[in-house]
């Protein structure tokens, strides 16, 4: 049995303040919380409101390309630098320099000394504003990136969270899908009109965190992004829309040869915006947020059928979607997904007893808390916050939101999004001639697929 949980200590929050250039750059500056003088570090990240979701529709992974190129090159001082020496300038700051693209964000960053920061946002600086972009490096990242999806692709617990996406968010932005064929349609004029489009001050934030005041980072700010000029069209919004769910309650792909299957469930989720979100993210957690959370204790603990069973909640602007995954033999697949599916369903039946909500309660508040040991930490949580356009303030009250969710509001919340099988999805890849022929049982009509065919850069059928 694993421990009793301890008592929940008291957060220390971060101060945060924020301002704006006149060129509409925001400016997020965290100062570490705690007793004494914080840790001799800043950690910055200059981030554009930008990501995966304004890829267009045939070139699934242009965000990531050009965040990675981004590092590989850019104007300094006149003069070109290359990917090997810019990471030298890096080092020799005492950090290195990262760079990256998620579904709504895109950004550099580094963590170096005080006395390093305007180096440093200086170096930034040119990379986000002013990249390379070469051809060359773009055709070295690619055959990378496309190595890497055909190792993913061929584990089937992989290829069915990719297949699960696509069920559920189908043509809306968030079901877009790299493959190595949106990969291969992707040119550097691609990557350098989405850099131009996306690339101005009125989208972009500077966030720091660590060792800063925001006199100084107002002073290093109009100094070295001041000068950053915004265009004269209007910023463009990020694309969005709500789930355009597959029709078929049970997709199943045979991959012959596959030694294990996986199994996704999908079922509603709240979006961002809810006032419900708080509660879905507990009731979450105590689905399968963890090692004695209820997926991973059925499928797991008591019958023994997968190394682990667990769930992940999304929640976009424009609706969300909850994912339970396991990763089983073959043999036993049908078997994982009904008893996958009669757990979510359970939740609406029973609330969850004290003791189980507030061992997984203090489960997330511990992890939310962890993260501000960090100065890469703070500036995280403050950078998604901003990226998603939701008020700074939740950070000071988020801990209190969490622990006041009742048993009660959980089961109601199961009610309301999980209570209804018809409203769920199965996604089940492996090999069919030993998965056998129970999984029709599970759904009237189920969508049977090749993975030799299978094309991830359309949306299945929706309903």
């Amino acid at each position: 049995m694993p421990p009793e949980p301890g008592p929940l200590r008291d957060i220390d929050l971060p101060r945060i303040a924020e301002f704006k250039l006149g060129n509409g750059l925001a400016v997020i500056v965290v100062a570490a919380a705690g007793e004494g003088r914080p840790l001799p570090l800043v950690s910055a990240s200059l981030m554009l409101r930008s990501g995966s979701v304004a890829d267009p529709a045939d070139r699934a992974g242009l965000a990531d390309l050009t965040a990675t190129l981004l590092a590989k090159g850019a104007m300094r001082g006149g003069k070109p630098v290359d990917a090997s020496l810019l990471a030298r300038q890096a080092e020799a700051l005492g950090g290195g320099l990262s760079a990256g693209a998620g579904a709504e964000t895109m950004a550099v960053g580094m963590t170096v000394m005080p006395a390093k920061l305007e180096a440093a946002l200086a170096l930034m600086s040119d990379v986000l504003r002013h990249p390379l972009l070469q051809a060359g490096e773009l055709d070295r990242a690619r055959t990378q990136a496309v190595d890497g999806l055909r190792v993913s692709l061929s584990d089937p617990a992989s290829l069915a969270s990719r297949v699960a996406r696509k069920a559920w968010w189908g043509v809306s932005p968030f079901g877009a899908v790299t493959t190595p064929a949106s990969l291969q349609r992707i040119e550097i004029a691609d990557v350098t009109a989405f850099h131009q489009r996306w690339a101005r001050p009125d989208r972009a934030a500077l966030v720091l965190a660590g060792d800063i005041d925001p006199a100084t980072a107002r002073r290093l700010a109009d100094k070295l992004l001041g000068d950053w000029k915004a265009p004269d069209d209007p910023a463009p919004d990020l694309p969005g829309a709500p789930p355009a769910t597959v029709a078929s309650q049970l997709i199943v792909v045979d991959m012959p040869g596959a030694g294990q299957a996986g199994v996704c469930l999908l079922a509603p989720f709240v979006s961002d915006a809810s006032v419900d979100r708080r509660i879905g993210q507990v009731a979450n957690v105590v689905l399968g947020g963890g090692y004695s959370a209820r997926l991973n204790q059925e499928v797991r603990v008591k019958r023994g059928l997968a190394y682990g069973a667990g769930s992940s909640a999304e929640a976009q602007r424009s609706g969300g979607m909850l994912m339970a995954r396991a990763q089983t033999g073959n043999a036993n697949a049908t078997q994982v997904a009904r008893l996958m599916r009669d757990t979510v369903l359970a939740m609406a039946a029973a609330a969850p007893a004290p003791g189980e909500l507030e061992a997984r309660q203090t489960n997330l508040v511990g992890a939310f808390g962890r993260r501000f040991d960090t100065t890469d930490g703070l500036a995280a949580v403050v950078a998604e916050r901003w990226a998603r356009g939701r008020p700074l303030s939740e950070i000071q009250t988020f801990t209190r939101e969490l622990l006041a969710v009742t048993p009660d509001a959980v089961r109601e919340f199961a009610r309301q999004h999980w209570g209804d099988a018809n409203q769920m999805r199965l996604v089940i890849v492996g090999d069919l001639d030993k998965i056998g022929d129970d999984y029709k049982q599970l759904a009237p009509a189920p969508l049977v697929l090749r993975a030799a065919d299978l094309d991830l850069d359309r949306p299945f059928t929706a309903s």
